[in-house]
């Protein structure tokens, strides 16, 4: 048996043979590919089987759709098609890895022993041409968990599922991937959690590629707008909660200091990632930051005016607002 397992839970076929071709020109092909192909309507199975003389692919099909509305169960179904294998990657149906990146990740953990079970490439990210649009920022070759999320949150760190490869052991132990609607921070909840123990370390000289192609759901948040944000409100709300082991005396990362990046996370999300929210949400989005992030009535509405790009009102309509909001809460 292989000592690594690459699960693909698949369901686009635009780019899903680019994909298999960078894992058959890997130098290392200590590995065994499981696709969970989620009831997709494109060919998945035959192109797959282009590559069964160079790839030990191990093909399912589900009879079920379940990735488009809860892509982290089709997560975890595809990575119970796996063996027993030591190590586990979720990679995607349209990124791409470096030939030397299953080469060098036995070589960082020869070098590295049990010390991690988590391990991670760097990402850059490709449009739909292949094209490069960011080589993304380059993180310290270990950290821990908290470091890694604080400066994550402020946009100092690169972090998604298919740049992961992370021991069976530890998968296990936590009781497998953070669930949110759409998956919407599972992948950053899921480092987080899976590297609280031990950390996490940069696997060097090799890199993945992350298609934002308009056709996964990152490239659609605008689109699926209320659950998409309500999936990135559980992330958060994780987080308050999980982070709450920070407030032990001589943490580097504060929880205050976590907090606040929970909170520019959420602001910069809702501005840039979703494009504001709709006004149905409001009451959520308020009910939010008052009871989960201990913000004012002043500091909420602020907060949510600036997402929505009004301009912010007087004092005396800010305490008529601020009546009317809380009337309709509490």
């Amino acid at each position: 048996m292989n000592d690594l397992a690459i699960v693909i839970p698949a369901y686009k076929g635009t780019y899903f043979d680019q994909t298999l071709n960078s894992l058959a020109g890997q130098t290392n092909k200590n590995f065994t590919v499981y696709i969970g192909d989620d009831c997709s309507p494109h060919p998945l199975q035959h192109i797959a089987d282009r590559y069964r003389e160079q790839l030990d692919i191990r093909y399912t099909r589900f009879s079920n759709n379940i990735g488009a509305r809860n892509l982290v169960l089709q997560w975890k179904r595809s990575i119970g098609l796996t063996r027993g294998e030591q190590w586990l990657c979720l990679f995607s149906d349209d990124d791409l890895m470096d030939d030397h990146c299953v080469e060098n990740f036995y070589a960082t953990l020869q070098a590295k022993g049990d010390a991690f079970d988590v391990y991670r490439f760097n990402t850059i990210t490709i449009n739909q041409h292949g094209e490069i649009t960011s080589r993304g920022i380059t993180g310290p070759e270990e950290e821990s968990s908290a470091q890694m999320a604080y400066h994550l949150l402020k946009g100092e760190r690169g972090n998604s599922m298919p740049d992961h490869i992370f021991s069976r052991k530890v998968y296990t132990d936590c009781g497998g991937f953070v669930f949110t609607e759409y998956a919407q921070g599972a992948d950053w909840a899921t480092s987080i959690l899976f590297a609280r123990a031990k950390g996490i370390c940069i696997i060097p000289k090799a890199k993945v590629y992350w298609r934002y192609s308009g056709l996964n759901i990152s490239s659609t948040a605008a689109h699926h707008k209320s659950r998409m944000i309500n999936g990135h409100l559980q992330f958060v709300g994780w987080a308050l909660n999980h982070f709450k082991y920070l407030t032990a005396p001589g943490s580097a990362i504060t929880y205050e200091m976590m907090v606040d990046a929970l909170r520019i996370n959420l602001k910069m999300v809702l501005l840039y990632h979703y494009k504001g929210f709709h006004y149905h949400q409001a009451p959520a989005l308020f009910k939010f930051h008052r009871r989960q992030l201990k913000l004012t009535v002043r500091q909420t509405v602020r907060e949510l005016m600036e997402i929505s790009g009004l301009q912010f009102p007087t004092v005396h309509r800010l305490k008529q607002l601020a009546v009317r909001i809380k009337n309709q809460l509490f």
